[in-house]
């Protein structure tokens, strides 16, 4: 079976990309965490997106369009509180809202190598995430983790707009 071949190759280069950022924080302590989440990034900033779009929501539908069709699947979605009317609020003049993350492929790496989240390899992914967005949109993004759990991870993109500069 062809797919079980692709999924457990797949999975040992993940564990052995969980095993060499494991690493790569023994030798650059927490200066690991900076290193990769700017190297996802500059990926994702090259990247050759198909469409621009300003509307945030709609751009992270062209972010998940894209990373699928590099064969990428990582699952999100907005949330926001029962109580809550929007999936936007204001933090410090800055746009940000919630989004979910399920099914993650480096989580699953992780707990399989038996490593902590909230490390390198989650920056990579999260760099590389934050590049495509304002690759896409236009907007300066972090992504920030609330909570990593088990099942999902629960992270704020908080959304910067880019001032034009002329010459």
């Amino acid at each position: 079976m062809p797919n079980k071949d692709i999924h457990d190759e797949l999975d040992g280069l993940l564990v052995a990309m969980a095993s060499l950022s494991h690493g790569l924080e023994q030798v650059l302590g927490r200066g690991a965490a900076p290193v990769t989440f700017r190297a996802g990034r500059a990926i994702g900033l090259k990247a050759d997106i198909k469409r621009k779009e300003s509307d945030t929501l709609a751009a992270l539908t062209v972010l998940r369009d894209e990373l699928s069709s590099h064969g990428i699947q990582w699952p999100f979605e907005p949330w926001k509180p029962a109580s809550s009317s929007s999936f936007f609020y204001d933090k410090n003049g800055k746009v940000a809202l919630k989004l979910v993350f399920r099914n993650c492929m480096i989580r699953c790496a992780l707990f399989r190598y038996s490593h902590d989240q909230k490390m390198s390899l989650c920056m990579m992914n999260h760099g590389l995430f934050c590049g495509y967005v304002q690759n896409i949109t236009g907007e300066r993004a972090e992504l920030e983790i609330v909570h990593a759990g088990e099942n999902a991870c629960l992270k704020e993109l908080v959304l910067t707009k880019r001032e034009s500069t002329d010459g």
